[in-house]
């Protein structure tokens, strides 16, 4: 009876961790669209683009300079190098610290992203803006290589992150008990955040936004094959608490864009 008390303890907080863990991913995933969205606003407002705000993404009213597609890109990399910094000071590794982990993630994930599809999709908006740049074609590649670099970086550096987060010396004794904790919060997050982020894009209807939600998380292969690593990390860590406002800033996020952008907001200058 003594030994199952600490096992349903221990269960009951990665399951907590897991919820957290997924939360965070949800949360992430919102943020960085919205700061992806803002920078091109920013651009099309210097470039005087007439941007509409739209939930799953922007629209230019306005002809104009093509640049203004490259503010996305922009914005979320910077964005994510500021948040890294934040990250890196905290030493709390509760459900705000995950959150935050994730949103920095994310924001990385996000530029990556944009820059990896430059030579395979015309359309995008990075490509439009190298496009308007008459620079040589041949530039697309080498963003991309970059932001394969940056998918494969973020993905590798989040093993270390996430498996800071145990609780027990049990989730970090063996080969095996890495990849199970890594699995719970990066593989089980990214399909409960991706549940979670479906009601600010569903209403719309079909988007490449929504599209894209399923592959969000794909840099997380990159980290459960790097959690095997033996780490040095003293995993005693306080009780896990459900990451309340996490959940409320992710509810009010998606509520408030639902209201108020559903109909497209025309930002003037």
């Amino acid at each position: 009876m003594g030994s199952l008390q600490p096992m349903q303890s221990r269960r009951l907080g990665l399951a907590t961790l897991a919820v957290n863990s997924s939360l965070g991913f949800a949360l992430g995933t919102v943020i960085a669209l919205g700061v992806y969205q803002l920078g091109l606003i920013a651009a099309g407002l210097l470039f005087d683009r007439e941007p509409v705000w739209f939930p799953d993404r922007v629209e230019f009213l306005a002809a104009g300079s093509d640049a203004a597609w490259a503010g996305g890109v922009v914005l979320v990399l910077l964005a994510g190098w500021a948040l890294a910094g934040i990250y890196r000071g905290g030493t709390q590794y509760d459900g705000t610290q995950l959150a935050v982990l994730w949103v920095t993630l994310h924001l990385f994930r996000e530029g990556s992203r944009a820059l990896l599809v430059v030579p395979f999709s015309g359309d995008s908006d990075a490509a439009v803006a190298l496009a308007a740049s008459d620079l040589p074609s041949s530039l697309n590649w080498v963003v991309a290589v970059l932001g394969a670099a940056g998918l494969l970086g973020v993905g590798l550096l989040a093993a270390p992150a996430l498996l800071r987060f145990a609780r027990s010396t049990q989730d970090l004794a063996t080969r095996k008990a890495r990849v199970a904790f890594v699995a719970i919060l990066g593989i089980v997050a990214w399909a409960g955040g991706t549940l979670l982020t479906l009601p600010l894009l569903i209403p719309d209807g079909p988007s490449e936004t929504l599209s894209l939600l399923p592959w969000s998380g794909v840099f997380l292969l990159f980290t459960l094959a790097a959690s095997p690593e033996p780490r040095e990390i003293d995993p005693v860590r306080p009780p896990v608490r459900l990451a309340w406002g996490v959940l409320l800033i992710l509810g009010a996020l998606i509520a408030t864009a639902r209201m108020f952008l559903a109909g497209g907001w025309t930002v003037a200058s």
